[in-house]
This record gives structure tokens, sequence and C-alpha cells, in this order.
């Protein structure tokens, strides 16, 4: 069976990519598995990341890819309509790493969510044979969880919330009588969310409690966590972006702050912007070093106004969302952490200490969203972000994903109003 013929292969190189001239190495290719789906910023910015670099990027991914595949820096896409078995995979992943790769070194694997991480576990063997594995199995498991996560953290010096595993009803009941509210439910991991539809789901009122989470209990695989939520604005969330080699040294990094999420207060980052944070720094750098996790490393957190506590959100060891707003500043975590798998050392040279990232379509939610509730006017649209900024979708080297994703917005759009004109007459 050729299974490369059997698939849908997309080669997008629509013009010659970008070219920065490396040292006298080999380029070795990446290939990024995709099981669960993910034709967004995180998949493309992360192949831009590689693909400035000249490094050649090949996807095998899950379900269709509208937006991600016209790229111009993902070389190679391979889908598949449904997670195949895993011979499928194994099968695809030898015919492809013998199409693509040129060098006595093994393809360096990148895996862009942490379910992949879960889903492709049981091939680990295979895996470790065939390709250098950016993060490892190993390592990175001990962390993937959160509440794994918490104890290393306040060994950092972060604060942490009141937290409880909700596996059972009596996990939840024990959250009722026992917390302060409002608390923010979530899941304890990416491969735990199973019937859960939130990033994060906030619950204000004791007495509701029950009415909302009592529906996600005794669901497997759905396993959730809740926690005593920590007061202040979405502008009140700090992250620490960076790559660390395996002793758990950060090479390279940038710190900053939200501006606004989707959904407020509990969702993805809408915009954000760099901001000099030396204590987030600290704790950070203390966090990664206890982690010694070769990879790129996200690291969330909040700060109440007015004070000096820095409590714990979570870790990510996966690129984030917002990947390229480090690469605006001239810090390309993507390709160190690539650097620091072959062994290279870091040649970042940060170009500045300001930057902000946008996310148009995320950032027209959360505002309209607010403006519902009374809480902004649509005038914060037109507020200026530091510069440079950097986007989720568009890039002047390679715009094509943004105009995919607007066109989507547009027919959506169209539909809806179709739908809605018609349910009217």
């Amino acid at each position: 069976m050729n299974v490369i013929n059997d698939f849908k292969i997309s080669n997008v190189i629509l013009v010659p990519p970008i070219m920065i001239k490396l040292s006298d190495v080999e380029i070795i290719p990446v290939v990024i598995p995709v099981s669960a789906h993910l034709d967004g910023p995180t998949l493309f910015g992360t192949a831009r990341g590689l693909g400035r670099n000249g490094i050649p990027v090949h996807v095998i991914a899950r379900g269709n890819y509208p937006i991600a595949r016209t790229s111009r820096y993902i070389k190679t896409m391979i889908n598949f309509p449904n997670d195949p078995p895993d011979e499928i995979w194994k099968e695809t992943l030898i015919t492809l790493s013998q199409k693509i790769n040129k060098t006595q070194s093994k393809p360096i694997m990148i895996f862009c969510t942490e379910n992949d991480l879960y889903r492709f576990a049981p091939m680990q063997n295979f895996l470790e044979q065939h390709f250098q594995l950016l993060p490892s199995f190993d390592e990175t498991f001990k962390f993937l969880e959160k509440d794994k996560q918490l104890p290393i953290a306040e060994q950092a010096g972060f604060l942490v919330p009141k937290s409880k595993i909700l596996v059972t009803k009596s996990d939840l009941e024990l959250v009722i009588d026992t917390f302060n509210f409002p608390i923010i439910v979530k899941p304890l991991a990416r491969h735990t969310v199973g019937i859960f539809e939130y990033k994060g789901l906030i619950v204000e009122l004791r007495d509701k409690a029950n009415e909302i989470i009592e529906k996600y209990i005794d669901e497997p695989p759905t396993v959730l966590i809740a926690q005593e939520y920590i007061k202040g604005t979405d502008n009140d969330v700090l992250f620490f972006m960076g790559s660390s080699d395996q002793n758990g040294d950060v090479r390279a990094f940038v710190t900053g702050r939200k501006l606004r999420q989707n959904p407020p207060s509990s969702g993805m980052m809408a915009c954000g912007y760099i901001e000099q944070l030396p204590e987030l720094e600290a704790k950070a750098r203390a966090l990664c070093k206890l982690y010694k996790i070769n990879g790129f490393i996200g690291i969330e957190c909040k700060r109440p106004p007015d004070t000096n506590d820095y409590f714990y959100i979570e870790t990510s060891f996966r690129p984030e969302i917002f990947t390229e707003l480090a690469e605006g500043a001239g810090v390309n975590l993507i390709y160190d952490v690539y650097a620091a798998k072959l062994g290279q050392t870091c040649t970042i040279k940060k170009t500045t200490d300001k930057g902000s990232w946008y996310d148009l379509f995320a950032d027209y939610e959360s505002i309209q969203s607010q403006v519902r509730q009374g809480k902004t006017t649509w005038r914060t649209l037109l507020k200026k972000l530091p510069r440079p900024i950097t986007y989720s979708h568009f890039a002047f080297d390679d715009p094509l994903p943004f105009v995919v994703r607007l066109l989507e917005k547009i027919k959506t759009k169209i539909k809806s109003t179709l739908f809605t004109d018609k349910t009217r007459n």
C-alpha cells in the first residue's frame, strides 16, 4: 500500500521561502503530526518560525486545512479524513521521511499540542527510532496534567490557588462546601477535555455550581480541575515564553501580558503585548529548571492589581498560539528550540523590548461580548497597540492564511444572515 499516493498531498510553496544564512550544518527537515484538528496560528506560526530560517516543514494531519495549507512555509500537507490507526500513521511517516530527508540525521518531529503527545504516546518506540522528538515523551508526560504542575510551580516561587480535581460528584460537593467563590473550572489537561466545551468556565455563585458543573462529572474521558478564581482583569494575566534545553536552562525568552481574551476572563488571548517583568522571568526560569524539558515552554500566571502576588495558571509544552509575538521582537523561539535539539548554540539577538500580538477575529468577538454586557465600548478597538505588531493570521511574507480566514468569516456571516432572514420570514 502506497499511503502517500492514497491520501491527498498539497505542495503549497507559493514563492521561494525567505532564507536566513545558516552556519555550515545539515538542514534537518521538520515533520509535524496533527491528530486533533489545528487549522490556525499555532500550526502555521510554527512553520513560519522554521521556514523563515530555511527549514522545510512537512505536515501530516487529520481533517481539512484550508487555511494552513496556503502558508508558503508548509512544504507538504498530507490529510487524513479521520484519525487513522497507528499502522497507517507509521507507514505514512516512514514514506514521507524517505522522500524528504537527504541527511544522515533523523528528521525532527515537533508536536504542536499536548493532545498529539497523548495521542502518539503508544507509538513512542517507533517515533524515537525514526525521529528526533520535540518535546520528548518521557520528560513531558510527568507534567502534562495541571495537578502535576502545581507543586513544581510552588517550588519555583509561584502562589497556587486552592485546587481540587473533579472526578466524582463527591469531589464537586467538597468544592461547593469549602471553596471561596467565584471558582474557575478547567480541563485537567488537553486530553481530558471530553465533553467539556470551554477553555475555562467561571462559576460565580455557590448555589449554581452543582447545576452548572455536575453534568460533566462521571463522563470519562472528561476530568476537570476546580480552582478558586483570582480576581483581576484579562490585563492582569502575565505570560512567559521561552526555549529551554535538556538541563532546563532557558536559552531565550520574552515576557508580557494579555490585554483581552476571548471569551473574556477565561479564554484564549485575543491581543497582548511584551513587557519587561523581571520577577516573572526569575520564577519562570526556576520553573523551567525544575521541568528539565528541551522544548518550547509557555507559562501563564495572574498578578492581581496592586499586589506582588504571582498566582500560577498553567504551563504549555508546545508552541503558543501567539508565538509570533516573540519572533517580532527578534526572539525566534521555534527556531531556537530546533537549534537546541541539534546541539547548536543560541544565536538569538533581541531587536526590541516592545511589541504586540493581535487576532482581529478573536478581539472583535471579545469586545462584542463585553459591549453586550456594558463593560466597554466599540471605541476600544481603536486603541493603539505597541509596535511592532504581529498578527494571528497575517504576515507580510505569508499573507494568504489571513485572506482565506477572512473569506471564511465573510462566508459564515452571509450564511448566518440568510438563515436568520429565512427564519423571520
